[in-house]
């Protein structure tokens, strides 16, 4: 049994990872932390920052499965390509639930601001848990 958590880079996630953690923990599951790194991104310091924030909540990596993946271009996803990574990697896991981050947006930025987690809810075929972010890692 599987639970697989995608995370951004954000301190914010530590909500998310505490979660995951937490349920993967009281339901004796298996825990797979994802991070898609931007296209433009720095693949080395994504897996340096991830790790420091999956480490500040958890203690350690031990038993955390930690997958690091590069976003690729596809003509064919305009927008979402982040959620779609996260699709797939659902897709090859089968994890019996999903746990992700959501960040509370206003008026218009709902309506123009395309969100990963408003697509990956849409799309899963497991159950989404959803843990509000706190901006920039405030409490």
């Amino acid at each position: 049994m599987v639970i697989l958590t995608a995370i951004d880079r954000d301190p914010g996630c530590k909500g998310v990872v505490e979660t995951a953690y937490d349920l993967a923990t009281s339901m004796d599951m298996q825990l797979v932390i994802l991070h898609v790194v931007p296209e433009d991104g720095d693949e080395e310091a994504a897996r340096q920052q991830v790790e420091d924030i999956v480490t500040s909540v958890i203690g350690d990596l031990e038993g955390v499965d930690l997958r690091i993946m590069p976003e690729q271009t596809r003509r064919d996803l305009p927008t979402g390509r982040t959620a779609n990574h996260i699709l797939q990697v659902a897709e090859e896991l089968n994890p019996d639930y999903i746990v992700i981050g959501s960040r509370k947006r206003t008026g218009l930025g709902k309506i123009l601001l395309g969100s990963v987690s408003k697509l990956i809810l849409a799309n899963a075929d497991v159950p989404v848990v959803t843990v509000e972010q706190t901006r920039k890692g405030k409490d």
